[in-house]
């Protein structure tokens, strides 16, 4: 997928408003230490955080999307570190009170998933918390990549570029972490939304939030 045209066409791609649960959980968050927000897009859950006294160290793969958070961050004096990183490259030397997982999960292979709670797992301490979202195998567009993607490993489809799109099983997200206190969890269809001026879509969604 095309990030940089797709954030060029629109300024909101994803909708401009933070996850919900960001917002109901963001009193959990210490602000004495950094964010780490992966996969920050175009910037709606950093801004939030921001706007509310936390620094945040934002990563994206793409440089537009990295570029709009730069410029956004400097005109409203928000403590926003943008970096042009996959989190398969980044190597902080700090580790964080929250990292911020949001549509990221569906996208990735088993493999990178693993990897990526590794490193979760490396990045935080004690009482650091983690939000994270994730697609389910009740979603509508399961059985569409079930037909005409190949199946790489365990409801993890490939189109043979490097695309993936990868589905949880129901409760199987809390199977992936241990030594984490659950916060919150929910399994079930999320709202009605619209990507920029695609059609509107309706998603099985996983939400967890878990702390250190």
């Amino acid at each position: 997928m095309n990030y940089d045209k797709i954030y060029t066409e629109s300024d909101h791609i994803f909708g401009s408003e933070p996850e919900k649960i960001l917002i109901d959980f963001a009193d959990r968050i210490d602000k004495t230490k950094p964010v780490l927000d992966i996969g920050a897009g175009q910037g709606r859950n950093t801004f939030f955080l921001a706007e509310n006294g936390h620094k945040i160290d934002a990563i994206d793969p793409s440089p537009v999307a990295v570029e709009t958070i730069k410029n956004i961050a400097q005109n409203n004096s928000y403590s926003i570190n943008a970096h042009q990183f996959d989190f398969q490259d980044y190597n902080p030397s700090k580790t964080y009170s929250a990292i911020l997982v949001f549509g990221l999960i569906q996208i990735l292979n088993w493999k990178s998933i693993n990897y990526l709670i590794n490193k979760i797992d490396e990045w935080t301490d004690t009482g650091s918390v983690i939000f994270m979202t994730a697609f389910s195998v009740k979603d509508l567009s399961y059985q569409k990549y079930c037909n005409e993607w190949a199946e790489a490993v365990k409801r993890s489809f490939t189109d043979g570029s490097g695309e993936y799109r990868t589905f949880l099983e129901v409760n199987e997200i809390l199977t992936l972490f241990d030594n984490y206190s659950i916060l919150h969890h929910w399994e079930g269809l999320g709202k009605k939304h619209k990507h920029g001026d695609g059609p509107v879509e309706q998603h099985s969604m996983i939400e967890l939030i878990i702390q250190k």
